[in-house]
């Protein structure tokens, strides 16, 4: 026996070890003593239980070390044990009377724990407390004295509550989704039905808003938005009979509103126009795919509407010969259809209803002119997303149709600079400072060359890049702007190199304070420019967002770095909550076969927070899901922000989970660049070739061949 406890200390040490030194950086250790490194080495390597036995011991012998009792209430908490976190929290109550960190972890986790009259008592003496220490205190005890509020059904108090909580963090989804619930159990359905609307046009990833929302906009009358919500729910969750039929019904109402209504002037579909070329392109060609799914595949079609701002012709790919000659007259009037049918590429002029045969093989359609453009009706939008849609969109360049099967898929040969041109306001904002814009379109010239030319990601289905996140965002020329089209110029020809070969330059919309290395992400393999770097703009306290404590109170923050939400950065890109009720997380979950869930455990972790690791423990066994993407697609109904959050699991009376919060910061993976902490950088003085160093370790600018 003692062989075998001997063995597993040692093999424990071992593995302490080796996950210490296989960090990509020793930073987060600086200035830490060996105990202290070593709790954090097993609370981020998801040893929990561990690291609360190291906790235990330390807190005996330094009694003084409150922040150890708080971290060993966090650990508590993060394994699901909110009352035993309610003890620790006594405990460092007790050691220092009157910390309001104490306090409100012991009120939240009495909350947690189905304590809601001895969590509002709890909060009482801090509410005051709150207003002279800091907003973010502020918000954390207002949104906790709501939810106690809403528990106990005293629905005005929580109203005005939470009125004040969306005073002081305007435009945040969460609260306003709960401000919509309060409303709505006070009575007040018109101010309900303005909150939930404006809730998940902030936020259209937190599907549990229209599981709310759906019944209450029906309720009001509101057909047209009751149709959208039950339509976006009825695509998710297909074995509902209550949700079909209701959908069912009001599918019908909603085409007769529609019938009734009169053309908005923003319903007409846009018209393929001539543009100016890109200053600078000419030198480099990308093959792109159109119409491609979340892992980039082409949508095959069996047909597809097009127009073309002037003359054009489709020739044979395979001897160059031509078929077909387009818009000899009445440029513009012109619809044509190009479909594929026993084998053969035919086209239509619906205009003049004349049809042409074009014959078997692939064919490549050119326009006359390279100022001319070419519009598809129906180009699939986001397919597999929440925003998922379709589209008329009209491009610049040339296009092959490569017969597949009965259908065929659709390629887009175009300049790399006028590429650029769409992608770069596609992926970031023109109303970004002009620094970050051409920080970004090097990182995206550098992405396109990278995916073409090193691993080349699409070349089995003949082209270099798809139009969708897999890749870049790429939504032709009605995308283009003045301001992004100038940063691709004057940027022409720059990449990002590392030992003089271009680099895998990542980006993600925000990072939630601090990216996250390459090497963090099982499977993403080691890239030495991809380092951990932190966005806090305070200078000297590297090491703080990898105490737990610090990562706890950041996440649930603004957070003083330069990705926190001000001027274009929402509220809502930054930081974010979903509260997920048991019974869903349980039909969500049913596919994993653990039973009804009890415990959800992130294990792994980056120092930056990211979860790689998280473990779901139900009634029936346990999983571990590895890799942050599908940590993110956990609920494939709606994905997280990212993968870096704290969960909170709420029980009743009884010890049954009733719910589970994630409480989360950015949007993304957390590699490479972050653009919102460029748009913060760059609006501080920072170039962009500073923006590149920071966020590309080693790496360097450095021009096209």
């Amino acid at each position: 026996m003692k062989k075998i406890i001997l063995a597993f200390i040692t093999a424990t040490f071992i593995f302490v070890l080796t996950l210490r030194i296989s960090w990509p950086n020793q930073e987060p250790f600086m200035g830490l003593s060996a105990d202290d490194g070593d709790v954090l080495t097993m609370y981020y390597g998801g040893m929990h239980e561990n690291a609360l036995a190291r906790l235990d011991a330390l807190i005996k012998r330094k009694p003084d070390r409150l922040d150890l009792i708080l971290m060993k209430g966090h650990v508590l908490r993060q394994l699901g044990d909110s009352a035993g976190a309610a003890g620790a929290y006594v405990q460092a109550m007790k050691r220092e009377p009157g910390n309001f960190s104490a306090g409100y972890y012991y009120a939240f986790s009495r909350y947690l724990n189905g304590e809601y009259r001895d969590s509002l008592e709890a909060l009482a003496p801090l509410l005051k407390e709150s207003v002279k220490k800091s907003v973010d205190s502020q918000r954390s005890v207002l949104l906790l004295k709501a939810l106690d509020e809403m528990e106990i059904k005293n629905y005005a108090e929580a109203a005005d509550t939470l009125a004040k909580l969306n005073a002081v963090f305007p435009d945040f989804s969460p609260y306003l989704h709960l401000y919509a619930r309060a409303l709505e159990k006070k009575g007040n359905i018109a101010g309900a039905r303005e909150a939930y609307l404006k809730a998940y046009k902030n936020d259209t990833s937190n599907f549990e808003i229209l599981l709310d929302a759906a019944p209450l906009l029906l309720k009001s009358g509101d057909i047209e938005n009751a149709y959208k919500y039950y339509k976006r729910i009825s695509e998710k969750i297909k074995n509902d009979y209550e949700i079909k039929k209701i959908y069912g019904e009001l599918s019908g109402l909603y085409r007769k509103l529609m019938a009734e209504k009169p053309p908005s002037a923003h319903s007409k579909q846009p018209e393929p126009r001539k543009v100016s070329a890109v200053e600078g392109a000419g030198g480099h060609e990308v093959l792109i795919g159109l119409n491609t799914n979340e892992k980039g595949e082409p949508l095959g079609l069996s047909s597809i509407k097009l127009k073309s701002s002037g003359r054009f012709s489709i020739y044979a790919d395979k001897n160059g010969k031509r078929l077909f000659t387009g818009n000899d007259s009445n440029t513009n009037e012109n619809e044509y259809e190009l479909y594929f049918k026993k084998g053969e590429f035919h086209i239509t002029n619906n205009t003049s209803k004349r049809s042409f045969r074009l014959g078997r093989g692939n064919v490549f359609l050119k326009p006359a002119a390279a100022a001319d453009t070419v519009l598809f009706k129906g180009v699939r939008v986001g397919a597999g997303s929440p925003w998922e849609s379709s589209e008329a969109r009209y491009y610049r360049g040339g296009f092959k149709f490569i017969a597949k099967g009965v259908n065929f898929n659709i390629i887009n040969k175009v300049e790399l600079e006028s590429y650029l041109a769409s992608v770069l306001p596609s992926e970031m904002p023109p109303k970004f400072p002009k620094e970050a814009l051409m920080a970004q379109a090097i990182c995206a010239r550098s992405e396109a060359l990278y995916k073409k030319n090193v691993i080349k990601r699409h070349s089995k289905y003949g082209y270099d890049l798809c139009d969708d996140q897999h890749c870049q965002m790429y939504r032709g020329v009605s995308w283009e702007s003045p301001a992004a089209t100038d940063a691709v110029v004057k940027t022409a020809g720059k990449i990002i190199t590392y030992k003089d070969k271009v680099c895998d330059a990542i980006y993600s919309d925000n990072c939630g304070g601090h990216t996250q290395s390459s090497a963090d992400i099982s499977g993403w393999g080691d890239a030495k420019y991809l380092r951990s770097v932190s966005n806090l703009r305070r200078e000297g306290n590297g090491h703080d967002i990898f105490s737990p404590l610090f990562l706890e109170r950041f996440v649930a923050s603004a957070g003083d770095s330069y990705c926190r939400a001000s001027g274009a950065i929402k509220n809502y890109q930054s930081r974010w909550i979903r509260k997920i009720d048991a019974k869903f997380m349980n039909e969500s979950l049913r596919d994993l076969g653990v039973g009804d869930v009890l415990r959800v455990i992130p294990r792994r972790r980056a120092f930056s927070g990211h979860v790689d690791s998280l473990e779901i423990v139900g009634s029936k066994g346990k999983k571990v899901i590895k890799n942050e993407l599908k940590i993110r697609r956990l609920f494939s109904y709606s994905p997280l922000r990212s993968s870096k959050f704290i969960v909170e699991t709420a029980y009743d009376k009884k010890g049954k989970p009733r719910f589970f919060m994630f409480i989360g910061a950015g949007f993304g993976h957390g590699v490479g660049m972050c653009q919102s902490g460029a748009y913060g950088m760059a609006g501080e003085g920072k170039k962009h070739a500073d923006i590149i160093k920071h966020y590309f370790s080693g790496a360097k600018i450095s021009t096209i061949n």
